[in-house]
């Protein structure tokens, strides 16, 4: 009964910070968009209305006619896909260089470590706008690739979908890096070397005992690198300007010069909600997968 007690004194601290940094915010965020909007923008507070919800699925025409709205569809798709390729160019990235740290001496994987989380010393900011001093016409990489004569004129490279590729995958793959590692720290190797003795190659020790065994460290490097990519809004700005834009501009759009905050608040709430509808869905594949392989092992 004491260390009960004294593990609910410990968590209760905890339970507080959380309170006060995310579940407060979020219930203000809630309230903004279900709350009216002003003519000149601004929030009527205690003017309660679903317009903001409303105006995610359609709009109006000059005449009054309702409309489907398809432009937040392209956006959620554009960043769908572009928050998808950066996760899946993170993990084939991540896994080899995690995998070549686990197995590094300590004092080398010790300095390897320190080389993955340098970027985490620096400000986003900083680091996109040494990648525009390097991607931009005329810039660092377009003179020496002219002064080698691989291409001639600018490159055209800054302010595309590839750009903002780019900067996403530069900005999370230590998201991806560190997970796997920390995952492939708790492998007992002793099952990869039976696996070679048994006569499986390097390649399929790798397919068949070392990516299953960490799993987990994938699952949780995907989580932190789709859902941020998802919802950013400084590397797509900086990197991809008005011609990649992601959900996080348009919700900062609103939220700044649209001045619509309900609309803004209601876009974050929808992302959010589809966030979460994915992890559900997940959950009950995974949970049918376990009954149904339950039921073959039981027969």
């Amino acid at each position: 009964m004491r260390a009960f007690t004294k593990l609910e004194g410990g968590v209760l601290p905890i339970a507080a910070v959380l309170l006060a940094g995310v579940a407060a915010p979020l219930a203000v965020l809630a309230v903004v968009s279900l709350t009216a909007r002003l003519p000149f923008g601004g929030v009527a507070w205690g003017s309660f209305s679903l317009d903001a919800y409303a105006s995610l699925v359609y709009t109006h025409d000059f005449d009054g006619t309702r409309l489907f709205q398809l432009d937040y569809l392209r956006v959620f798709a554009h960043s769908v896909a572009l928050a998808g390729a950066a996760t899946a160019i993170c993990l084939l990235l991540a896994l080899p260089v995690a995998l070549h740290i686990a197995c590094s001496p300590p004092r080398r994987k010790a300095i390897l470590l320190l080389l993955v989380t340098v970027p985490f010393w620096t400000c986003v900011v900083v680091q996109m706008y040494g990648w525009i001093t390097l991607l931009a016409d005329n810039g660092l990489l377009n003179q020496w690739l002219d002064k080698i004569g691989v291409t001639r004129g600018p490159l055209g490279v800054l302010y595309t979908d590839g750009a903002t590729l780019l900067g996403l995958i530069y900005t999370f793959v230590p998201f991806m890096i560190l997970p796997i590692y920390a995952a492939l720290e708790d492998l007992d190797w002793h099952i990869v070397e039976a696996a070679l003795d048994l006569g499986a190659t390097g390649l399929i020790a790798l397919r068949d005992v070392v990516v299953p065994c960490c799993r987990a460290g994938i699952a949780a490097g995907v989580g932190l690198v789709f859902v941020p990519a998802l919802g950013t809004c400084v590397v797509s700005d900086l990197l991809g300007g008005n011609r990649s834009m992601m959900l996080g501009n348009l919700v900062a759009f609103q939220f700044a010069d649209g001045r619509n905050w309900p609309l803004g608040a209601a876009m974050a709430f929808a992302l959010l909600g589809a966030m979460l509808a994915g992890l559900v869905a997940r959950r009950i594949v995974l949970s049918m997968r376990g009954r149904v392989g339950a039921r073959y092992e039981f027969a």
